[in-house]
């Protein structure tokens, strides 16, 4: 009965937020833009994250990470509305968002099983920085693949996913967050967002990274005095997708001698889309099927990776692959799509 009840409060919520969006035309996508017009020219009310923060509110009892988290949501916003435009202002404001909660919170990465870097993170004001890096890359990786629907949502639902399985199946301490029912908001935002009735828009995006980073990087801390603990890699390699995506993005701009800031319409998602193009017409059912072909991919890596999520090696050579597999497929694509100019 409770269940239902949460159902229920969420989808009315979140159908209510994309009435009165659509009706004021207020926080809807910017198709001005050039590479927000990539997909469609509708209207889409940028809902996704009011609902993900709605549920964190719930579900989460530490004050601390609220406010936080509604910081980095509020800074989302301000993006959406086009009120802070330049990306190095956005990078400024979210490096000081996350820092200052891993140093109030007092959480930090604690090995990655790297030897020199393990070195380095023993100093405290090294390990809170480098941490607050690792989730800049991901925020902002998270941010560059929010370009076809269902990508970033059923991403992170896989991720959940993932660790449930482990916690099913081991003994390890999860419980801290209420991540099995946290997947209850982001199922009904992946339902919307495949029908294209609400985007996560930076806001969600921002949350959504910022929030399961955050999760993960004390799920590790939490477990690592385990017989079987959770290799840092493993984490890496949930991870791994929106992450390579940010570096392989920087590399692309740096060589063709682009700004940092500059819109990238050339991501692995977009390719895939020019070339679904070709043999359907229909963009829409394309759109949604870009992201969870990619994601069907990371369904398989996530679930190989769940069988050996404490052996560090066999994940490195995993990670690896999938860059591997990723280039690949890039180039091959890329060579398929030359009549488009690069970024």
């Amino acid at each position: 009965m409770f269940l239902i009840l949460i159902i229920i409060s969420n989808l009315v919520l979140f159908i209510s937020l994309n009435k009165f969006f659509i009706k004021k035309n207020y926080l809807v996508d910017k198709k001005e833009l050039i590479h927000k017009s990539f997909i469609s020219k509708e209207l889409v009310p940028i809902s996704g994250g009011f609902l993900i923060l709605f549920n964190i509110f719930f579900l989460n009892n530490n004050l601390l990470e609220k406010f936080f988290f509604l910081l980095i949501f509020f800074l989302g916003i301000l993006s959406d509305l086009l009120i802070i435009k330049k990306p190095l202002k956005k990078f400024i404001f979210q490096f000081l968002i996350v820092i200052f909660l891993l140093i109030f919170s007092k959480v930090y990465i604690l090995s990655t099983k790297i030897f020199f870097i393990d070195y380095f993170i023993q100093n405290k004001l090294f390990a809170y920085i480098f941490t607050a890096f690792c989730l800049l890359i991901l925020i902002n990786g998270s941010n560059f693949i929010d370009g076809v629907n269902t990508l970033v949502c059923g991403y992170y639902i896989l991720v959940i996913l993932a660790i449930l399985y482990i916690a099913n199946n081991n003994v390890i301490n999860y419980t801290f967050f209420s991540i099995h029912e946290f997947l209850l908001p982001l199922v009904i935002v992946f339902i919307f967002n495949f029908f294209s009735k609400t985007y996560l828009g930076d806001s969600g995006t921002f949350l959504l990274s910022f929030v399961i980073g955050y999760y993960l990087i004390n799920l590790y801390n939490i477990n690592i005095n385990l017989d079987k603990y959770i290799s840092p890699i493993f984490i890496l390699l949930l991870l791994w997708y929106p992450a390579f995506e940010n570096l392989f993005s920087i590399i692309r701009k740096f060589i063709y001698k682009k700004k940092p800031s500059d819109p990238d319409n050339y991501h692995l998602h977009h390719l895939i889309f020019i070339y679904l193009g070709k043999v359907v017409s229909n963009k829409k059912i394309i759109n949604s099927f870009t992201g969870m072909l990619i994601n069907l991919y990371n369904l398989l890596i996530f679930s190989l990776g769940a069988q050996f999520y404490n052996k560090t090696n066999f994940l490195v050579i995993l990670i690896l692959i999938n860059i591997f597999i990723y280039l690949f497929t890039y180039f091959i694509l890329l060579k398929k799509n030359t009549q488009k100019k690069i970024i």
